[in-house]
């Protein structure tokens, strides 16, 4: 289920508006007033994505009658499109008013002049399911994530979905890590159980990007990582989609602990005058495969 239609019919009443809340934000649609204003036959609607709240305010006279329906994504394999996406041959309104001021804004050659990575953290829940493939599941953005995700394309660029763990500062210089999908800690022990598990270097076996808001001063620590990806982030990253994995830290006690990663939307773009120069996921994977790393079966959530 990704959403709900509500249907509203044209019977006399007083009352019962429709009150939708999203995050800080809230619309109010008194439909009785639009019916009544109406010159000819009509219904009131509203669409609105699962992750709304909404409250039917109190019917004052008449009757209030409604019919509501479950939106449901078939659940298949998308046939085309990046991350699993459709290809949309048009953009909408906003999307076009978005792309417009994107495009002036990565023309402008004293924004991100040597190029770099945005993040947008998502503003909207999505399902994962039960393999923690995100590739699907995030086939369709909705809302003011659509927006960015379709002008990136309409613009040439590869928008993309990483799962982003963050490390607390104590345990890392680095921020932490981008990855296609989430990881099952628990399975990525250690050699030595007096070792601390290094979530870094588990990112980076498995083919994620480390992350580091400073690269100039990263040093390479055990693992020899790559040089880490530094991110701008344009939106700040929600927990709607947070995903959780416990695993066991050996040391003098042994203790469980947790990561969580984050579900974003990540756009990289080329330096000026080559904006649609930057690596894209294809490159980054063959690149990651000529380390002489190999995908383990059982890193995926199962």
């Amino acid at each position: 289920m990704f959403g709900s239609l509500l249907i509203v019919y044209p019977t006399p009443h007083e009352g019962g508006a429709l009150v939708l809340r999203h995050g800080d934000h809230e619309w109010s649609f008194d439909h009785s007033l639009e019916l009544a204003a109406a010159h000819e036959p009509s219904i009131g609607y509203v669409a609105l994505l699962d992750d709304f709240e909404f409250e039917v305010m109190q019917v004052i006279s008449g009757h209030l009658v409604t019919l509501t329906y479950d939106l449901y994504d078939d659940d298949g394999e998308p046939e085309s499109g990046i991350n699993g996406g459709a290809e949309r041959l048009t953009l909408l309104p906003n999307e076009r008013a978005f792309c417009e001021e994107f495009k002036a804004l990565v023309e402008n050659p004293e924004f991100l002049p040597d190029g770099g990575t945005l993040g947008f953290g998502l503003r909207h829940v999505y399902p994962i399911n039960s393999r923690g493939d995100i590739k699907y599941t995030m086939g369709a953005p909705k809302g003011s994530d659509a927006v960015v995700y379709w002008a990136a394309r309409a613009l040439g660029f590869e928008p993309l979905f990483y799962v982003l763990y963050e490390l607390p500062r104590w345990m890392n210089s680095t921020e932490g890590g981008l990855i296609g999908r989430p990881i099952n800690f628990s399975i990525n022990k250690p050699k030595d159980s007096s070792t601390v598990l290094d979530i870094n270097q588990v990112i980076r076996r498995n083919g994620g990007i480390i992350v580091c808001q400073d690269p100039d001063s990263y040093r390479e620590q055990d693992g020899a990582y790559d040089k880490p990806e530094k991110v701008e982030w344009v939106t700040p990253r929600t927990t709607f989609n947070e995903q959780k994995s416990v695993y066991f830290a050996y040391g003098n006690h042994p203790e469980l602990r947790f990561v969580y990663g984050k579900v974003c939307l990540v756009v990289r773009i080329g330096k000026a005058g080559e904006r649609l120069a930057y690596p894209t996921s294809a490159q980054l994977e063959k690149v990651w495969e000529k380390e002489g790393n190999e995908r383990p079966s059982a890193f995926w959530n199962r």
